[in-house]
């Protein structure tokens, strides 16, 4: 067990209704893109109750022969901690390696920032390499951190180019705390959604143990991007080299799905993910899809008492695509009414059972990293202890899908032991166990 509480502190750890799509080639054919929606509980009884829809969204392998032209804004945060183990000689290394990764014809920007906010290099094409590796080997740290303004300026940057044709991504990188400029977490995710809705997606990278892990994740989160944890900055290059690698295969922009609710049914929670309403619909976010991608979204629903059968959900997958026409993938869900209890429990769909319970558990992670930000390291064991012993729980634990359950109990169990263990740096073991519970819940 310890070396597994380690593995993971040391490591970062850097179809009812659903659509079904048919094997394809991906050198023969395009991409193809389906959405399944399946309830845990597809009887129900008759005063009604909670139940769990589990989403899935699943893209085919595909390679496409000429990649989509990339729009990219790298806003590198240059402050004086960067100083500090290497890191903006990492950071350099690791730009010099996407440079050349990118074709001539792609799009770049970079924005360095401190107090200050500088354009290194305006959006423009890639063009002759060399000017740009001088540029980037003229970075030197300095000064506070305008986290803010850099990514605004990332923006304006890569707004210049976002057009038809293009992939656009701003990638902000930083090793500290946003403490100059805009500084309020909720304006700067308003920030990162409005841009979101131009298919300019955001990914945040956090470098060592100082900055704020709740902001550049929240920040992913309403930017579409990806979130990294990266402890070294040895691995910045690495980081980098899978970020590109996902931009040449994103075969859908600025996905989401639209939620249509039966009379009465209402969404408690989409665990760990963004959603808002929109007139009749609850739309989640989704971002960019990626070829050979799967995002799983588990949303905890009130159904009202009834009897009979009745629709409980339709949902349609929308996206943005220049590679193909992947249609409006989309599925509905129904339950029927019982006053015999024990026909609920028969009819259990046991896979979607654990995935919900999976994401449950998570949820009570988010909350006890919570706890031990506010220092409160006993209450956050607490609170996994509780999550691991509710997985045992589970009427999914000793069916097939128990495989699931029993792998998430043991990442509590690490988690719990990580908390305890009063050796091991508290920002250290927190940014670790919620990078981990993070790609858990974002299927990463």
């Amino acid at each position: 067990m310890k070396r597994t509480v380690m593995a993971i502190i040391a490591g970062g750890l850097a179809v009812l209704g659903g659509l079904t799509a048919e094997a394809m080639s991906p050198l023969t054919r395009g991409p193809s893109v389906r959405l399944d929606g399946r309830l845990n509980c597809p009887y129900i009884g008759a005063n009604g109750g909670r139940a769990y829809l589990q989403l899935s969204v699943v893209s085919s392998e595909y390679a496409p022969p000429d990649r989509q032209r990339l729009n990219v804004a790298v806003v590198l945060d240059r402050s004086g901690s960067m100083a500090a183990e290497g890191k903006i000689q990492h950071a350099r290394a690791a730009l010099r390696t996407l440079i050349e990764q990118l074709g001539s014809d792609d799009i770049f920007s970079l924005v360095i920032y401190d107090d200050v906010v500088d354009v290194l290099r305006p959006a423009g094409r890639v063009g002759e390499k060399e000017t740009l590796r001088r540029l980037v080997d003229e970075i030197a740290p300095r000064g506070w951190t305008n986290l803010g303004g850099g990514m605004m300026e990332g923006y304006e940057q890569a707004e210049r180019y976002a057009r038809r044709g293009y992939t656009n991504r701003v990638v902000l990188l930083s090793d500290g705390l946003a403490n100059q400029g805009i500084t309020d977490p909720y304006e700067l995710g308003r920030i990162a959604r409005e841009h979101r809705h131009h298919a300019i997606s955001l990914t945040t990278m956090g470098v060592g143990l100082e900055y704020n892990e709740n902001l550049m994740m929240r920040l992913a989160e309403n930017g579409g991007g990806n979130y990294y944890f990266i402890e070294s900055a040895r691995n910045l290059a690495a980081v980098l080299r899978n970020e590109f690698q996902r931009l040449s295969c994103v075969v859908a922009q600025n996905a989401r799905i639209e939620l249509t609710l039966g009379r009465g049914v209402r969404v408690v929670d989409v665990i760990g993910c963004d959603r808002h309403s929109d007139g009749d619909r609850y739309v989640i976010p989704v971002g960019d899809l990626y070829g050979g991608d799967r995002r799983e979204f588990t949303v905890e629903l009130e159904i009202p008492e009834g009897s009979g059968t009745t629709d409980v959900v339709r949902g349609t997958l929308v996206y943005e695509s220049e590679l193909a026409d992947l249609g409006r993938p989309s599925f509905s869900a129904h339950v029927h009414y019982t006053h015999d209890l024990t026909e609920v429990d028969r009819n259990r769909d046991l896979e979607t059972q654990a995935k919900a319970d999976v994401a449950v558990s998570t949820r009570a992670v988010d909350q006890a990293m919570n706890a031990l930000d506010a220092g409160r390291r006993d209450e956050a064991a607490s609170v996994i202890a509780t999550a691991k012993q509710a997985l045992a729980a589970s009427p999914a634990m000793h069916s097939v899908a128990g495989g699931a359950l029993r792998e998430q109990e043991v990442k509590l169990e690490s988690y719990e032991s990580g908390v305890r263990d009063i050796s091991v740096d508290a920002r250290k073991a927190k940014k670790s166990i919620q990078y981990d519970n993070y790609r858990t819940q974002k299927q990463k």
